[in-house]
């Protein structure tokens, strides 16, 4: 056995993840083929975010290597694509979380828009404050729908019309947006 993939695997099992890379790589410099090698590194590289599923791949690559398995390698090559891939299916989903969390924390939700608009006394007034300030978050066709109603009856007719015309081209198909465009277009 390669002296360095020897102290890789010294390394990996005392969990010293950054000197078993090292000593993979080194003998990968050696021995640029040797499968053994590269799965380690590629294991002690995946132990840096997923150290348990590094180590229990790691051991069950041991394992199946001291029973002889024709197709360790391969297999678990595998398992560590799909250990990598589910870590970006993952980063990508906490992602997008993320960014709608700072949408929200950049606006208020619909329902905050309706409570400032009841407490005040002129509803115009208060459209006015938010609307031109904030964003509205709104996760409902029924509260769109209520929102351009609330424009309509305070003024705001050109502003509802250039909702509805935004919703229509996202749901050029929904009759009720017609039918609230042609009540705006008779104002």
């Amino acid at each position: 056995m390669n002296r360095y993939k020897e102290l890789g695997n010294n390394s990996f099992f005392q969990r010293d993840f950054k000197s078993a890379l090292l000593n993979y790589s080194l003998a990968l410099k050696e021995v640029p083929d040797d499968k053994e090698a590269k799965i380690g590194a590629l294991l002690a590289d995946l132990a840096f975010e997923k150290e348990d599923e590094a180590i229990a791949l790691f051991e069950y690559y041991e394992v199946t290597k001291a029973v002889g398995t024709e197709d360790a390698e391969e297999t678990i090559e595998k398992l560590i694509e799909n250990v990598d891939q589910e870590s970006n299916s993952i980063d990508q989903f906490m992602d997008l979380i993320e960014n709608r969390l700072n949408n929200i924390e950049e606006g208020i939700l619909f329902h905050e828009f309706i409570a400032h608009i009841t407490s005040r006394e002129n509803a115009r007034e208060a459209i006015e404050d938010l609307i031109f300030s904030s964003k509205i978050i709104i996760s409902r066709k029924e509260d769109f729908v209520e929102l351009i109603g609330l424009l309509m009856e305070n003024g705001f007719e050109q502003m509802a019309y250039n909702y509805i015309e935004n919703a229509l081209m996202l749901y050029p198909d929904d009759a009720y947006f017609y039918e609230l465009l042609k009540r705006l277009e008779s104002i």
